[in-house]
């Protein structure tokens, strides 16, 4: 019988707000396995919309683990109350 160990996925996912309009969207996805120094994937890509990086993120969550999403929570808002932080973890179990 094969032995279950502990994966997790980080992601976030933010904005340039060092110039005043535009900016891209950075997605930081890391997926490690849980006591292990090493990471399985680290993965950071610039979009130029938020959608966008939520669709390519689904794919790497559908390629490399049991799930088929993760929720983001947003971190950081403007003062307009637009947010340009969000931050999400999933973990999961998988044979080794």
């Amino acid at each position: 019988m094969a032995k279950k160990v502990d994966e997790k996925v980080t992601v976030t996912l933010s904005k340039n707000t060092l110039t005043e309009k535009g900016g891209a969207w950075l997605l930081e996805v890391a997926i490690t396995t849980v006591g292990n120094p090493y990471a399985k994937l680290v993965s950071t890509t610039a979009w130029t919309n938020p959608s966008a990086a939520k669709r390519y993120l689904k794919s790497i969550i559908l390629e490399n683990t049991p799930r088929k999403n993760i929720k983001l929570a947003v971190t950081k808002t403007t003062d307009e109350g637009k947010p340009y932080e969000m931050y999400g973890e999933l973990l999961y179990k998988v044979e080794a």
